[in-house]
C-alpha cells in the first residue's frame, strides 16, 4: 500500500511540475510582451505630454502678460518647471534612429522657455512692443513643437512596426508553442499512466498466478 501511494504522489508531482513549467513559460512571455508594449506606449505619452504642457506655457504666459499678479506668475512658473521635466524624459527616450530628431525637440523647449523668459522681461521694463513680438515667438515655437511631436510619433511609429509585427510572431509561436506542450503533456501522461497501471496490476497477476499455484499444491513455490 505504501508503494502505491508513493506513485500516486509521484504522478502527481510529475503532472504540477509540467503544469508549473507550462506556468512559468506562458507567464515569462506575456510579462516580457507586456513590458515592451508599456514601453513603447509610455514614449508616445511623453511626447504627447510636451505638447500639452507647451501651449499651457503659452497660455499661461499670455495671462501673465494681460495680467501680471503673482497668481500668474506661480501657474508660469510651474508651466516651465513641467518644460524642464518634459525635456529631461524626451532626453531618455533618444536612440540611435532618433537621435538627431530629439536632440533638435529638447532645443525647441529651451528655446521656448528662453523666449518666455524674454518676454517677461521686456513685460517688466515697460516694454510692451518688444514683449508681444517674443510672445508670437513662443506661440510660434509652441505650434512648431506640436507639427515636430507629430512627425517624431510617426517616425516611431515606424522604428516599431517590427515591434507590433514580433508581436504577432509571438503569439503564433505562443499558440504553436501551447499545441506542442498540449502534445507531449498527453504523450507523458500516458506513459506514466501505463507504467503506473503495470506497476499495480502486475504485482496483483503475480499473486494470482502463484495463489493458482499453491492451490494445485506447490507448495515450494516462493511468493514474493
Amino acid at each position: 500500500m505504501n508503494k502505491i501511494q508513493k506513485k500516486v504522489w509521484m504522478l502527481a508531482l510529475v503532472v504540477l511540475f509540467i503544469m508549473s513549467a507550462i506556468w512559468i513559460t506562458l507567464t515569462y512571455y506575456n510579462q516580457k510582451t507586456q513590458s515592451q508594449y508599456n514601453d513603447v506606449l509610455q514614449r508616445y505619452l511623453s511626447l504627447n505630454e510636451v505638447t500639452v504642457i507647451s501651449q499651457q506655457l503659452v497660455t499661461d504666459l499670455n495671462n501673465y502678460l494681460i495680467k501680471p499678479t503673482p497668481d500668474n506668475l506661480e501657474k508660469l512658473d510651474a508651466s516651465k518647471k513641467q518644460i524642464h521635466e518634459a525635456k529631461d524624459e524626451i532626453f531618455d527616450l533618444r536612440n540611435e534612429e532618433n537621435e538627431f530628431a530629439l536632440t533638435n525637440y529638447t532645443n525647441l523647449l529651451e528655446s521656448l522657455v528662453e523666449t518666455t523668459d524674454r518676454s517677461m522681461m521686456l513685460q517688466s521694463e515697460q516694454e510692451a512692443e518688444g514683449s508681444n513680438e517674443e510672445f508670437s515667438e513662443a506661440t510660434r515655437i509652441s505650434t512648431y513643437i506640436s507639427e515636430m511631436t507629430l512627425t517624431i510619433i510617426d517616425t516611431e511609429l515606424k522604428t516599431y512596426e517590427r515591434f507590433y509585427r514580433s508581436i504577432i510572431e509571438q503569439s503564433e509561436e505562443l499558440k504553436q508553442l501551447g499545441i506542442w506542450l498540449l502534445l507531449l503533456i498527453t504523450f507523458v501522461l500516458l506513459l506514466l499512466t501505463y507504467w503506473f497501471s503495470i506497476s499495480i496490476t502486475k504485482p496483483v497477476q503475480m499473486l494470482t498466478q502463484s495463489a493458482n499455484e499453491l492451490s494445485k499444491g506447490r507448495f515450494d513455490l516462493e511468493i514474493k
